[in-house]
């Protein structure tokens, strides 16, 4: 591509505001300088200088921010009558608990797969309270083992993920379901048709959450997404709307009364695999992480050169996730793809 190749120094900016979000330091450019940036080695070698050090964290928070989506979980207020122990600090460790977790797999260059199921999670004292995990204090967050039946670790056992798949009040099976098939298993669905009819028209009416899903589904415009995301979206229904831990959920209405029922999880994929709870599903999703693999590196690249995805783009999406596999997906890999490839070194 010749004229169109960025100059060692122009290399140096577009790699210190990717992994830094701010200009190139003076090591950076000196060999910008002399030209020995432009070599792969020393170019690798740098990306790894940059990742090491602690000003990464301006390129972790802002990328997942954009990735997974986090602005949701300022999108409404949790009701702290309902929910009193998801307070502002509660909510800000969960927000932390994604950011410190990406960062810890970062630092050791661990798999991507740990962010779809791992025996741990990272968490401080209030966090871990909160999770009913014992003997844990302070505010920095902390590699802490789980026990083996936990439903925690990965983003589907973390607090905040299940808030942003929420109203503030109650789960929202549509919204959890359509992030997982969006963020964990690249397989968006479309957008929903202009038309579509609220599920709020059905707020009057004391039903299950599953009932008032399969009301919206008769309307044969709302079918054909929801036979996809919904199944998801109830696997994930032990989680309540702050993401505790739960075996019955309830539905009140003043002048209507109450009603409470068992949460039931088991379902099955569109045309795929049943599960018959939410361990089943977490153990699926685990397993397409060749799918997550390249949502994370289509993400990674729209990051990068800040713009979208175009169908040009597929080779080296292919590449990062082909050259990733064999180190089991190892985190730091697909920068390394993406910051050698043609595509990073262009205008």
């Amino acid at each position: 591509s010749g004229a169109a190749d960025l100059s060692a120094g122009d290399l140096a900016t577009r790699l210190s505001y990717f992994l830094w979000s701010a200009p190139p330091d003076q090591a950076l450019r000196d060999l910008a300088a002399s030209g020995a940036l432009l070599k792969a080695e020393v170019l690798a070698a740098q990306t790894n200088r940059l990742l090491d050090d602690p000003r990464s964290a301006d390129f972790l928070r802002p990328f997942l921010h954009q990735w997974l989506r986090m602005d949701r979980l300022d999108f409404f207020r949790f009701n702290n009558s309902l929910y009193p122990a998801f307070d502002v600090s509660t909510k800000e460790a969960a927000r932390m608990e994604v950011y410190e977790t990406f960062a810890h797999i970062l630092r050791q260059n661990r798999s991507l797969r740990e962010l779809l199921k791992s025996d741990y999670v990272v968490v401080n004292g209030l966090l871990a309270n909160y999770y009913g995990l014992p003997g844990v204090v302070g505010d920095q967050f902390q590699v802490v083992k789980l026990p083996v039946e936990s439903p925690r670790g990965g983003l589907l056992g973390m607090a905040a993920i299940h808030g942003m798949g929420s109203n503030g009040e109650h789960t929202s099976p549509v919204e959890r379901g359509a992030w997982v098939l969006r963020k964990l298993l690249n397989d968006p669905p479309p957008p929903a048709p202009a038309n579509v009819p609220q599920l709020t028209r059905l707020e009057d009416k004391l039903l299950t959450t599953r009932e008032r899903l399969s009301m919206h589904q008769e309307e044969p415009q709302c079918a054909s997404c929801h036979r996809k995301i919904d199944p998801i979206g109830f696997g994930l229904e032990n989680f309540d709307a702050v993401g505790q831990w739960r075996t019955e959920d309830s539905y009140e209405r003043a002048g209507l009364g109450r009603k409470t029922w068992g949460v039931e999880p088991a379902g099955a994929f569109h045309k795929g695999p049943a599960f018959k709870d939410y361990f089943e599903l977490r153990d699926l999703i685990h397993g397409r992480a060749d799918d997550f693999a390249q949502g994370y590196s289509m993400a990674l690249i729209q990051y990068a050169l800040g713009r979208s995805i175009g169908f040009l783009d597929e080779a080296l999406i292919e590449k990062m996730v082909s050259d990733a596999k064999p180190q089991d997906f190892a985190l730091r890999s697909f920068i390394h793809t993406l910051v050698g490839s043609e595509e990073f070194h262009s205008k």
